[in-house]
C-alpha cells in the first residue's frame, strides 16, 4: 500500500468512527459525515451511497453488541412496520435515486432537520416518558412516515436515523433511548443492509475501504453506545438536538455546493 492510499485508509478510519460514535448516542446522523466524505475523496454518488451502506449496517452491529436491559425490547408493532412497509420503501427510495439528482430533496430535508432539531431542543422532557396504548390514528400516522423516511434512507442516505428516532419517540411514544435502540436494530442495520444489496446489484461499491469503514462502524458504534445507556435521558435529547442542527446545516451545504 502506497502513502497516498494510506493516509486515504487513516483518514477514512478517523471520519466513520467519529461519526459512528456520534450516530449510535443520538440515534442518527452518520451520513451526514461518513457519505459526502465517500464523494469529496472521488467516488461517484451512487458508489459512495452503496459503500455508505454497506459500512453503516456495522453501526447498527456494534450498538446491538452492547448488553441491553429489558427495557429495550423490541415493540413487536413497530417492528412489522419497520420490515413490512419500511424495507419496501428503502428499495424503491434506492432505485429512484440511482436516476435522479437529489440537491431539492437534501435542500428539503436540511431545513427539516434543523426545524427537528430546534424543536427537540426547546421541549424539555421529549422522550423522557414513554406513552402506553397510542391511537390508531396516531399509529397510521407512524406508518405513513416510516414509508416516506424508507425512502429517505434508500435514497439519500442521511437523515433516515435522526427522522426515524424522532417518529419513535414523539408519534410512536418510545422513550428517547428504546426509539434509539429501535433506530439501531431496523435503520441501521436492517434498512441499511436491505440499501447495500438493492446499489450493490446496480451500481459499483468501492470495496477497498469498506473493510476499514465496517471496523471503525463497529468500534464506534460499540463505545457510542455504552456512553449513551450511561447517559440520562435529558442528555441524550440535547445531542439528539444538536446532531440534528449540525447535520441539517451539512445536508444544506452539500446541496448547495
Amino acid at each position: 500500500m502506497d502513502t497516498s492510499a494510506l493516509i486515504d485508509q487513516i483518514l477514512v478510519f478517523i471520519f466513520t468512527f467519529t461519526a459512528n460514535l456520534f450516530a449510535s448516542v443520538s440515534g442518527g446522523g452518520a451520513g451526514f459525515v461518513q457519505f459526502p466524505l465517500l464523494i469529496l475523496m472521488g467516488l461517484p454518488f451512487a458508489t459512495a451511497l452503496g459503500t455508505h451502506k454497506v459500512a453503516v449496517v456495522f453501526l447498527g452491529i456494534g450498538a446491538l453488541a452492547k448488553k441491553k436491559s429489558n427495557k429495550f425490547a423490541i415493540d413487536k408493532k413497530i417492528a412489522l412496520v419497520m420490515i413490512l412497509v419500511g424495507c419496501p420503501a428503502v428499495v424503491a427510495g434506492t432505485l429512484i435515486v440511482i436516476n435522479v439528482p437529489s440537491d431539492a430533496a437534501q435542500l428539503t430535508v436540511g431545513i427539516v432537520t434543523i426545524l427537528m432539531g430546534a424543536y427537540t431542543l426547546v421541549k424539555r422532557g421529549f422522550g423522557s416518558v414513554a406513552k402506553e396504548n397510542i391511537s390508531k390514528k396516531r399509529f397510521a400516522l407512524g406508518v405513513f412516515l416510516m414509508i416516506i423516511i424508507g425512502l429517505f434512507s434508500g435514497s439519500l442516505s442521511s437523515g433516515a436515523g435522526l427522522f426515524s428516532t424522532m417518529t419513535l419517540a414523539l408519534v410512536f411514544g418510545l422513550e428517547l433511548k428504546r426509539a434509539i435502540y429501535h433506530t439501531m436494530v431496523f435503520v441501521a442495520t436492517i434498512w441499511n443492509a436491505v440499501g447495500a444489496v438493492t446499489v450493490g446489484a446496480v451500481t459499483a461499491i468501492y470495496w477497498q475501504w469498506v473493510p476499514v469503514m465496517i471496523f471503525a462502524s463497529f468500534l464506534g458504534a460499540f463505545v457510542g453506545t455504552a456512553l449513551m445507556l450511561k447517559m440520562p435521558t435529558e442528555k441524550v435529547r440535547i445531542i439528539f438536538s444538536l446532531v440534528a442542527i449540525l447535520s441539517g446545516g451539512l445536508l444544506i451545504y452539500t446541496a448547495m455546493h
